[in-house]
């Protein structure tokens, strides 16, 4: 039993995944897929065929490459959100010695912070 419906355009060459039949024009092609084929399509792990007309695994080598720029996203984040939390730890100390204040991190602490700033700026994947 279909519970969706893939259209293709094939005027505009774009897809769509509906949950309903619908009534279309002549230029747009209807598919029916069922739950799974759905949820494998919205998973990423595998697309509507245009040439083919049929739900297809993506190849191991675009899981991989996808799964992989998925990870660098994440540490990015990371190494950002860790570089932004720290930002204000950084300026105090710049502050405390500009007014010849003693300062709140000692002069190894704040050493050891910007080294660790410095691995997690260079860490940042373009």
């Amino acid at each position: 039993m279909n519970n969706y419906y893939v259209l293709y355009d094939t005027e505009h060459k774009k897809t769509s995944i509906i949950n309903y039949e619908p009534n279309v024009p002549s230029s747009v092609k209807v598919f029916g897929i069922t739950e799974t084929e759905k949820q494998q399509i919205d998973a990423g792990t595998h697309l509507f065929n245009v040439s083919t007309y049929a739900i297809e695994m993506k190849p191991s080598d675009e899981l991989q490459s996808e799964a992989l720029a998925k990870k660098t996203q994440v540490e990015n984040a990371q190494h950002r959100e860790f570089l932004n939390s720290t930002d204000w730890k950084v300026l105090r100390h710049i502050r405390e010695t500009a007014l010849n204040q003693p300062t709140t991190l000692s002069r190894h602490e704040y050493v050891e912070l910007e080294r660790e700033r410095d691995n997690a700026a260079n860490s940042i994947k373009k």
